[in-house]
């Protein structure tokens, strides 16, 4: 016991950066920075200029196999010299190369499909398509093993990627990808719909003080014992200046509409816009159906 208290008292903290790579990798023991500070390791993890640069760091899949896992990340001359010093001190360790040390498995996995889409893009304008061909298979490669080293699943999208071989494959991917996208984008938009419609039937029977899920418009009630009209962003305009604001609308349309108005609903709210189909005062936009039936309902 004493003389292992000793041995740990005569450890070195304040080495040189080859040596701070090589107990790292070796586990020799628990950290170790060079006389700068700017690059140390503590436990399983080295770093570069403070822990927002994470080098790389020891790791175990559930079988107990063991590895390290690099950062493939470019930041300076010095960090790059530093990722080369930690590459060769562990070149008798299995090494496992990720775009940034500190992502999880679903940042990489986007991180990898988005590398490799940047890639392709190169395709529509390479005279030598072979190069960067070569450089789909290694960063694919990347995912491969760092997949099979944990056991996980490759993303179809990565793995259908990573098997890009020419331009028209790479077209496929993005118009596969921009349908998908058009689809989700179109699910969203009816499950917002869904609950704008229900928080915008309690907002006009006064159940709240404003619509949580706006899908673009904003909406107007009144207000009866203030006798102010109210936005679903919670302004309240008086009655008056309402009418008058009204007025003053339905004269501009009438004229054309304008852009940059000219005009400031009170001292406050620059009119932005009026045209037939709406108006935008500030941060709201309103359409003049919503206004026309406002003020139909209001018997102004």
């Amino acid at each position: 016991m004493i003389s292992k208290h000793l041995r740990q008292n005569r450890m070195k903290r304040v080495v040189d950066k080859h040596t701070v790579a090589h107990l790292w990798a070796n586990r020799s023991q628990s950290d170790a920075r060079t006389a700068s500070g700017n690059f140390y390791f503590e436990s399983d993890r080295i770093w570069s200029y403070g822990s927002h640069f994470l080098i790389g760091y020891h790791t175990w899949n559930d079988s107990g196999q063991h590895a390290v896992v690099i950062t493939r990340e470019k930041n300076s001359n010095t960090t790059n010299g530093q990722v080369n010093i930690v590459l060769s001190a562990s070149n008798h360790l299995k090494q496992l190369r990720v775009p940034q040390g500190g992502m999880d498995k679903d940042q990489l996995f986007e991180k990898w499909y988005e590398d490799i889409k940047g890639i392709a893009e190169n395709l529509q304008r390479a005279r030598k398509p072979e190069r960067y061909i070569s450089q789909i298979r290694g960063v694919f490669n990347d995912a491969e093993q760092y997949a099979e080293f944990y056991g996980l699943t490759l993303p179809a999208n990565l793995i259908e990627a990573g098997a890009i071989q020419n331009l028209d494959a790479y077209s496929a991917i993005i118009e596969k990808e921009a349908a998908f996208r058009k689809a989700e984008e179109e699910k969203r938009y009816k499950r917002d719909f869904k609950i704008h419609q229900v928080q915008l039937k309690d907002w006009r029977a006064f159940k709240t003080a404003y619509i949580k899920t706006r899908i673009g418009f904003d909406y107007l009630r009144f207000d009866s014992k203030s006798r102010r009209v109210q936005t679903s962003q919670r302004v309240e305009i008086p009655e008056a200046i309402a009418r008058r604001f009204y007025t003053f609308i339905i004269e501009t349309i009438n004229n054309g509409g304008c852009t940059n108005c000219n005009m400031t609903l009170m001292d406050k709210y620059e009119v932005e816009e009026i045209n037939k189909d709406y108006i935008r005062v500030g941060c709201h936009k309103i359409s003049v159906k919503e206004i026309k039936a406002f003020v139909k309902k209001q018997g102004w």
